[in-house]
């Protein structure tokens, strides 16, 4: 059940900028999640708090993977919203459902049709909860790349909440990868510095 690794190549110095680069990175983001789920147990996946963080690793796996869908049910419409997601799901609650969601996401975002989309579409967000949604244009590709990389202070949306899986998953004992929630300019700044010598 497990996937194939994805090779990161961080010595090719291709640019990952197109729609297909943000969605090997957003691929290469969910194998690096489902390896580290299927490292824990049913019990650590789902404990509340870890530490002194009060959610679960169920629940930032279940935030991730809800943008994912999110973007995924949006596109065909021309209307993508992050907005309204589920909270208390099964992907939350069990581990095994949450490797099985991100192997059918993974399928989804490759077999998607990203060439018969509008180039143009709408994007519904709440700023406030007192407040209606902010519609804005935008594209398929910048909502592809705000799921791998959302910028708030330079760190992506997924990599923020794998960061914080990370430190809960070091809260519980197990093994992390050693380049799990790190951004990707730092893996790359890294990898440079690695092909130099």
């Amino acid at each position: 059940m497990t996937p194939e690794p994805v090779s990161p190549h961080l010595c090719t110095g291709d640019p990952a900028l197109s729609s297909s680069g943000a969605l090997r990175a957003l691929a290469g983001l969910l194998r690096q999640l489902f390896e580290l789920i299927e490292s824990l147990s049913d019990e650590e996946y789902a404990r509340k708090p870890v530490g002194v963080v009060e959610s679960s690793v169920g629940g930032h796996v279940r935030h991730n993977l809800d943008h994912v869908a999110a973007l995924l049910h949006g596109l065909p419409t021309g209307h993508v919203c992050y907005d309204h997601r589920g909270r208390g799901t099964d992907v939350e609650r069990d581990r095994r459902t949450a490797l099985d969601t991100i192997l059918r996401l993974e399928g989804a975002l490759f077999a998607f049709a990203w060439g018969e989309i509008p180039q143009l579409i709408t994007l519904s967000a709440l700023v406030a909860p007192d407040l209606p949604p902010v519609l804005a244009q935008t594209s398929p590709a910048r909502e592809l790349a705000f799921v791998v990389s959302h910028t708030i202070h330079h760190v992506s949306h997924t990599i923020h909440h794998n960061a914080l899986v990370r430190v809960m998953v070091k809260a519980l004992g197990a093994d992390v990868p050693a380049d799990f929630g790190y951004a990707p300019s730092t893996i790359a700044y890294k990898g440079s510095r690695l092909c130099a010598h």
